[in-house]
């Protein structure tokens, strides 16, 4: 009689080559998600990045087809933005487009950042020539330097300021990025310190954000005026306000000893006084 043969252990299982048991491996743990579909359903990703020109001819075509989006936007608005569009106006094939820009978004998204690599250029000259200059000038005088960079800036480039209100409703803001941001709000703190020497860095910095706004909100309801109409003020008659009203309010916190108002300041800047 044979001996019996001790049972396996369970879910036990022998090899055929080696004669070894082993046991199934344990179960592994389900995936993380990657993007790829789940529960029917993919996840969203994010917007691919346009490809880098690496030589001169590449550079020049990119500054073509974004300087074309930019004429596009003046004349149509965003909508009249397409890949096709952009492609016959910068007399580029669609092949070369989609080779640069992998869609319409990306075009934006360029466009958006060379606003502001040469804002922030622009800022930056203006900061080199340091708050000694500020308080050389009439209050009036000052409002106009700190101004007119940023106006004429606007006045070449028309498509900035659709493009702005489009970054911002998309939730992406590339033709503002927290550097300029510092600039700028620098670039008011020098002014205003130039009006009222001895205000403290948190008074410098509320005013300037406050000024700074001003400066924003009135442009973008200049830009809306863009098509005047018979009620409607021009572009001309609000930026004059705008130049008034930041005249008004640095001089609302010059000492009396500074004179709020200046003899040398600028006509442009100062109200027209009643004639007869």
């Amino acid at each position: 009689m044979k001996p019996e043969t001790p049972p396996r252990a369970p879910h036990a299982r022998k090899t055929e080559r080696s004669g070894k048991e082993t046991r199934p491996a344990a179960k592994r743990a389900p995936r993380k998600a990657t993007g790829r579909a789940t529960a029917g359903r993919a996840e969203p990703q994010p917007a691919p990045a346009p490809r880098r020109p690496q030589q001169e001819r590449g550079l020049r075509r990119v500054d073509a087809i974004l300087d074309a989006a930019a004429a596009l936007i003046t004349t149509d608005g965003i909508a009249g933005v397409t890949m096709h569009r952009v492609a016959q106006h910068s007399g580029t094939t669609i092949g070369s487009m989609y080779h640069f820009f992998p869609d319409r978004e990306a075009v934006l998204r360029a466009l958006a950042e060379r606003h502001t690599e040469q804002l922030r250029t622009l800022i930056t000259e203006a900061e080199r020539e340091g708050a000694a200059r500020w308080s050389q000038l009439s209050t009036a005088e000052a409002v106009d330097r700190y101004l007119d960079p940023f106006l004429r800036y606007v006045d070449h480039h028309p498509d900035l300021l659709p493009l702005g209100r489009f970054a911002r409703a998309s939730g992406w803001t590339a033709h503002r990025s927290a550097e300029m941001d510092r600039l700028i709000i620098q670039q008011a703190e020098a002014v205003i310190a130039s009006r009222v020497p001895d205000a403290s860095r948190a008074e410098l910095t509320t005013r300037a954000v406050t000024m700074t706004a001003m400066v924003e909100g009135v442009m973008g309801a200049a830009a809306r005026q863009a098509t005047p109409s018979r009620s409607a003020p021009s572009v001309a008659a609000i930026r004059q306000e705008l130049r008034r009203a930041l005249v008004a309010y640095l001089d609302s916190y010059a000492s009396p000893a500074d004179g709020a108002t200046h003899p040398t300041a600028s006509p442009r800047s100062r109200p027209a006084r009643p004639t007869g």
